[in-house]
Parts: structure tokens; sequence; C-alpha cells
């Protein structure tokens, strides 16, 4: 069957008229009048009773899917007939959700995670792409970045594509390659976070310009520095150990500093920038008004931001130590606001875990633990529960932080993060009603601990779909190893945000 067909995407006035009418379109269908004739197919599978996020709308309808893309979108009666029948039971359905920052594959440390594992958990948590790290401590970036795609290739339960970090001089001189190769993003450390190299802002505005000319996305870790190595060595000649001396070794302005020096460096070489796991509403706020000035900055948060505070190291300790810190309840609740509002754009986990033991010892000294926790199996049922149930934040919205704007930013849209004729039969059936107490226990991530354990959340991921292929349903795993496909960014302007 065609799935590339001239028709394109049908005007949302020429859909909502297919559909009042009790019609059906596919994508062998002309492109004309909402009465025009449908032709008749069979297809792989069917979608029923489903109210359905089409660019822009909701429409109480079905999918038809063929060969791994969506054909038709229709009235159940219209629909083609399929070899198999999904009935969605009046449920929600979305564009699948990409996490696009998670820490699955890190070579010698695949006890914490791997490909395969984190993939399946993100699948059963209704995502359907997930963007991975190629972090080179040493040598080639291209060998990195292909050692990390061969990976996922060979384990990787959805789909998946790759941030590339810049941390090393030398690795400035291979962005034209590595972007080739597909790279989401280009990311740059302004701080250490766990030990990792990581390059001045000399050398970062060399990159920066070497990112234009490649035509892709800078990103960025934004923390200072010098203010983190002053305050850390502050606190250690106090003899501070505990988890709130790691918090303040990392203030707000070591975050705000960065975030601004990023937006002057970025607009200075005419390079769109996104800023990783924001942890404040003052760095929102920088990244809203660089959005208000024309510039193409675009920045996302974590739940852990947005659920806890400084106040919960108290209680959690080293398990909510995390890089950049928690911040104030304050911080929290503008993140929210930003989220709903659009100074920032994307809800990602930054999944990365150390085990229960591994972080316990940072009771006696944090300064030994790695920042991290675990996440990639909650974050839509978090989203749902806590921002459009209880902050009332519209689903439309909610579809646009957790599915749209990530595959548009990262260069994997109208093929991803869409529900319309041509795109990836990529699709997230979810029950705004139905509740679930999280514990760790009965999570699928290795990390044998979530510090969201006890939160009762309301709409669950009932069905996830990768590319017509279902891989979890009903919280258990279906998709296989291997599976998932490497989703290379897109140059062409159609797959990105509204970046000049």
């Amino acid at each position: 069957m065609d799935t590339n067909s001239s028709m394109g995407t049908l005007p949302t006035p020429c859909l909502a008229a297919l559909l009042d009418h009790n019609m059906g379109y596919s994508v062998s269908a002309r492109r004309c009048g909402a009465f025009e004739e449908v032709v008749a197919m069979k297809v792989d599978a069917i979608i029923i009773n489903g109210r359905i996020f089409s660019p822009g709308v909701f429409l109480e309808a079905g999918i038809a899917i063929d060969e791994g893309k969506i054909v038709a979108i229709a009235k159940e009666p219209n629909l083609p007939e399929a070899d198999e029948k999904i009935n969605a039971r009046g449920n929600l359905i979305i564009p699948g959700p990409i996490d696009a920052h998670v820490h699955l594959h890190i070579p010698g440390l695949l006890h914490r995670e791997d490909f395969g594992n984190g993939t399946k958990a993100a699948a059963i948590g209704g995502t359907t792409t997930v963007i991975d790290f190629a972090v080179p401590r040493d040598g080639s970036l291209k060998k990195t970045f292909s050692l990390v795609k061969s990976e996922g290739e060979r384990l990787a339960a959805v789909d998946f594509a790759i941030h590339a970090a810049i941390c090393l001089e030398e690795h400035i001189e291979e962005i034209p390659e590595v972007s080739k190769m597909g790279a989401a993003s280009f990311k740059h450390f302004m701080a250490n976070p766990d030990g990792l190299p990581f390059i001045d802002t000399g050398a970062m505005l060399d990159s920066l310009n070497k990112i234009k000319e490649a035509g892709s996305l800078a990103t960025v870790h934004a923390e200072n520095e010098s203010i983190r190595i002053h305050y850390l060595n502050k606190l250690k000649q106090q003899g501070r150990g505990d988890p709130l001396a790691h918090a303040l070794s990392r203030p707000t302005i070591a975050e705000a500093e960065a975030i601004s020096r990023a937006i002057m460096l970025a607009a200075e070489a005419g390079t769109p920038l996104h800023v990783f796991h924001v942890s404040s509403g003052r760095g929102a706020d920088l990244i809203g008004r660089a959005k208000e000035a024309g510039l193409p900055v675009t920045g996302e948060t974590c739940p852990h931001y947005l659920l806890f505070n400084q106040d919960d190291l108290k209680k959690f300790g080293p398990y909510l130590q995390v890089n950049p810190p928690l911040r104030t309840k304050a911080d929290s609740e503008m993140l929210w606001k930003a989220l709903a509002e659009g100074n920032l754009d994307v809800l990602v986990t930054d999944h990365y875990a150390p085990l229960r033991a591994e972080k316990e010892k940072g009771w006696s000294n944090i300064w030994d633990v790695e920042g991290g926790v675990p996440g990639v199996e909650t974050r839509v049922m978090i989203a749902i529960s806590e921002g459009y149930h209880k902050r009332k934040i519209p689903l439309k919205r909610l579809v646009e932080i957790l599915s749209t704007m990530p595959a548009k930013i990262f260069g994997l849209y109208p093929a991803k993060g869409n529900l319309q004729i041509g795109s990836d039969a990529d699709i997230t059936i979810i029950d705004l009603n139905e509740e679930m107490t999280i514990k760790a226990e009965k999570l699928h991530h290795k990390a044998d601990w979530t510090p969201f354990d006890g939160l009762t959340v309301r709409g669950l991921p009932k069905l996830t779909m990768v590319r017509g292929e279902i891989v979890a349903s009903e919280g258990s795993a279906w998709g296989k190893e291997g599976y998932g496909r490497f989703c290379p960014r897109s140059m062409k302007p159609s797959a990105t945000a509204n970046f000049p």
C-alpha cells in the first residue's frame, strides 16, 4: 500500500466535515472536498471507539494502520477492513509520547539500566520513542555515537534517537560528520555533573558555530562551574556532607547565569538552543524572555523538579540528589506554570538511577553519591494525574509537551509526535480515570526504588504501539528487543520547531 500519498495532511475543517458526515478518508483518497470517494482497502489493524488527538483537535473516531503508518482516520463504519481490531473503549488516543532525555546505555554501568530493559519500562509507561546520549569520556565522538546506535538497534523495544555530547575540543571537528549520522542534538556540559569532562566557554562558542554550519541543534546542561567549585570547597571546609549541602553547592544563580550565557552564545552563533533539565523558575523565565525576543530557544524540565523540593531532602536524602539540584516549592510551582504557558516546552525524565545500595551511602557523605533518579516508566501517568487532573492543564497542552514539541525540537516531526495520515503509527491509549498507587516493586526499570513510591496517580497508559506493533499493554511489555529503530534527526524545516 502507498503510504506516501501526495494527499499530505488533510486540513482540520475538512477532516471535521468528513467525520461529522460519517465519512472516512485514506491515504489513497484524492485531496478534495468532504464528500469525495473513499477507496476501499484491507489494512493491518484498526483502532475503534477512541477519542483521538489529531493535530489541534480531539475527534471521536478510529484509526487505520498499515505497514507501520497511519493510513486513515474515520468513523468506524467507514474504516477499512483489518486483520486486527483494537477497541479503545472510549479512551484517549494520543501521539506516542517521546522521552527526549534518558540515560539507558552507559558502558560500565549497565547494571543500572540498558536499552532493552529501559525501553520496555518506557513502553509500559506509554512512551514510544526515547532519546539517549553518546558521551565520549575520551576518544572519538563518531565512534561512541556508532557504538550507542548499535546497542540501541540490538536491544531497544521502542524507537530511539541519540544526543551527541561535546566533551573535548577535538569533538568539535566531528560535528559535521556526526550530524550527518543523525544526531538529535549536540550537548555541552557547562559544569561538571559527575566527573565528566567539559569544554570552556570559548570552545563552546566554536562548537555552536560548527553546529550552525551543520544545521543542527545545540543543547546544554546549564550550571556555572566556577560557582559550583567555589561553594563545593566552602561547604567541604565547613565539614558539610549532608544531602542539603549538595543542593547548596549548586545554587539557583549557577543555573541562571549558565542559561543566560548559553542564550547569548547561541544568539551570537545563530544556533538554535535547547536547555536541558531546567530546575528553577528563574531559569524558565530566562528561556521565556529569549522566546519573546524572537530567539530559537526551548527548554525542558522533569517530574522530580515539579513534585519535590529541598524540604523533601530531609526524607529522601541522597535519593533526590540530582544535577541541577532541587529548588524551592515556589520554583516547582513556577515550573508547572512555565510548562502550562509555554516558557518551557517539554517534560522529560533524565532517567538515570544508581541502585539503592549505591544511593544509601549518601546519607553519611553526599559527595560520594552520583546524581540521578528513575522515571522512564512514570512520566506520562504523572503528567496526566498532576498536570491535567490536579492543575487543570489542558490535554492539548499536555500532548504538546509529551509528544509534539519533542518531535519538532529534535527533528522527528511529522513522522513522530503526530496522529495524521502518513505518520508513524506511534500511538498510546490512556484511561484518564483509572488510578494506581506507584510502588517500586511493581515498576520495570532496573532501579530498585523510585522517589514516587506511594504516589497515587489518575490516568494510566493502557496500550502502547510503535509503528503499528503493540509493545506494551495493561502494564506488561510485549515489544521485542531489537524492534526499535534509530530515528535520525531530519533537516527538513517541517521536521523541526519554528526555528529560523
